[in-house]
């Protein structure tokens, strides 16, 4: 079973590809329209169902899936710093992902080079964060290629304690704006969307120009001043393709502070289109967290994808 601190990473290092959220149509009533919005070119623009598009996406979260799917290359790195901002440690990687006619996806690391005492004389990794870092991206062993969001949701109900546990770890770490339960303190505070959250933020409607000159659609949500201190999402910002309603962009920063928790992370994932498929570009993270009887990690990382194969037929058969 993971233990709090696994669970802890996975609230604070939400990556934003969201699974459903519940549809609370009390955020239509509070959000402001960009002038643009509502000029004649938006004229049928309807805000509540814009809202409610927003709180029930998935493609989001089926872009992790098809990044978990289809063959690609990796390119990473990341910096451990010290509280003065100075750098103690170093990794950089270059991997490619692939996928087997038996339906098992596996990632061979290429190249790795560290500096610094990034991992224990033992080989594991000394901070928390690069070990969920290479949990989720660069997995040791050949894992069950599929991405449906219905085999995701049985791995939840179904499966050994472990997986279970593995299936709600990745629920949690792709799940920002939606309550997360058995966190004491901060997870009600996650459900940037619930009645009782919508007072703490000012939400906003605007048009965005997106890579490629692509019209898009973006929807805010920031922590209103003097509310901080009742939220752990500070802010966060989803672009959508205007035309096809697929999440383009997220960004967010989490924040909170008590006895227990103390992070300040801010995240970042883009997205393209490709054959019709929704795949991700690039991951950053910069962020501190600190729990009690560990050492405070301050840690950023980038991830880079790219050299997708999304006709995998013709793949698997060469």
């Amino acid at each position: 079973m993971f233990g709090k601190s696994h669970i802890l990473f996975a609230v604070i290092a939400a990556l934003a590809f969201a699974l459903p959220a519940r549809a609370q149509i009390d955020v239509a009533k509070v959000v402001k329209l960009d002038e643009f919005v509502v000029s004649a070119s938006m004229e049928d623009f309807d805000v509540e169902d814009f809202v409610r598009q927003v709180m029930e996406d998935t493609t989001f979260y089926q872009a992790f899936l098809n990044l978990k799917f289809f063959p690609h290359d990796i390119e990473a790195s990341m910096v451990v710093y010290e509280r003065d901002e100075t750098e103690s440690a170093t990794l950089e990687r270059k991997a490619r992902q692939y996928l087997s006619t038996g339906g098992m996806a596996k990632v061979d690391i290429t190249y790795e080079r560290t500096n610094g005492r990034i991992r224990k004389r033992n080989g594991s990794w000394r901070y928390l964060t690069a070990e969920m870092f290479h949990e989720v991206f660069f997995p040791d062993e050949p894992y069950r290629a599929d991405n449906r969001i219905v085999s995701t949701e049985q791995e939840l109900v179904s499966g050994s304690r472990i997986e279970k546990h593995k299936a709600q770890l990745k629920r949690l770490l792709f799940n920002p704006g939606a309550e997360i339960s058995n966190v004491p303190f901060i997870g009600d505070k996650m459900a940037v969307f619930e009645p009782e959250m919508v007072p703490h933020y000012d939400y906003a409607i605007f048009l965005a120009t997106l890579p490629d000159s692509v019209p898009g659609i973006a929807f805010s949500a920031f922590a209103k001043p003097g509310h901080e201190g009742k939220t752990v999402i500070r802010n966060m910002t989803t672009y959508f393709h205007r035309e096809s309603g697929e999440v383009m962009s997220r960004s967010y920063r989490l924040a909170y502070s008590n006895l227990i928790f103390d992070f300040d992370i801010s995240i970042e994932v883009n997205n393209t289109l490709s054959d019709g498929l929704l795949l991700p570009t690039d991951i950053t993270y910069d962020g501190f967290w600190k729990i009690p009887f560990k050492k405070a990690e301050v840690i950023a990382f980038d991830l880079e994808f790219f050299n997708y194969v999304t006709h995998v037929d013709s793949y698997l058969e060469n």
